[in-house]
């Protein structure tokens, strides 16, 4: 732009001139259009995948605050391997030792305070034995699906239900998960993996098919996101 001031006159004449190059103005083909705007939605469909929340990893929830690790089970002093409730555990570790005193007349013999000295010593090497302290990972695992079945069940008995199903896969997957992540070379491992992850998401598009509330509440139950286990699923 180029200001002129004449003499003798206070206007001001403004004389705007307008330079550009060929490049500057000439039109866009409509292939380099096209070629633009394909880049754009594959930058982002790419931002939307790498923001996909993991269908392995859940977020924490009130559920997972029952469940066991291997490493809390060992420090567990109440929980018990083989499916034993804490009636059973009142049954085993304290009606039956007073029982045996009584009908085996020990009490008539050594006292009954003595006798039941001697029994409780056997009731603690019991406790150890059936404890969950001393069971391996898959007493631990067998513990969690005891618990989450007990979680998720509609009616006493209830294991088929989706949710129940989909919740027992979903500690399955953490537990095999947690494996991998020791032992990063067990390809078979990692196979079995995926399966479960799919078969999760194939028993939740049913529950979502059945019931939208349910399906909700249960995938907050679990700690997962609806795109974590919707559409196209990689791991």
């Amino acid at each position: 732009m180029v200001f002129h001031v004449s003499r003798g006159s206070p206007l001001l004449v403004f004389k705007q001139q307008f330079h550009g190059t060929a490049a500057a103005c000439a039109k866009k083909h409509p292939k380099q259009i096209k070629k633009e705007n394909l880049a754009k939605r594959a930058a982002k469909l790419a931002e939307f995948e790498r923001s996909k929340p993991s269908p392995i990893v859940s977020q924490n929830t009130a559920f997972f605050g029952v469940l066991h690790t291997p490493a809390s089970a060992y420090g567990s002093t109440q929980d018990s391997q083989h499916f034993l409730t804490q009636e059973d555990r009142q049954f085993l570790f304290e009606q039956t030792p007073r029982d045996f005193v009584e009908k085996s007349h020990l009490g008539a013999v050594e006292g009954v305070e003595e006798a039941l000295k001697h029994e409780k010593d056997k009731v603690a090497a019991l406790e150890k034995i059936v404890g969950l302290q001393n069971g391996n990972a898959k007493a631990v695992q067998l513990w969690n699906i005891q618990r989450t079945v007990e979680w998720f069940q509609k009616k006493e008995g209830d294991t088929g239900s989706p949710e129940v199903q989909a919740a027992i896969l979903t500690v399955r997957i953490h537990n095999l998960h947690s494996h991998l992540q020791q032992h990063r070379k067990d390809k078979h491992n990692y196979k079995q993996l995926r399966t479960m992850v799919h078969k999760r998401a194939k028993i939740l598009k049913y529950l979502k098919s059945k019931s939208v509330d349910r399906y909700n509440s249960c995938l907050a139950d679990l700690g997962l996101q609806a795109r974590a286990v919707e559409g196209e699923i990689t791991l």
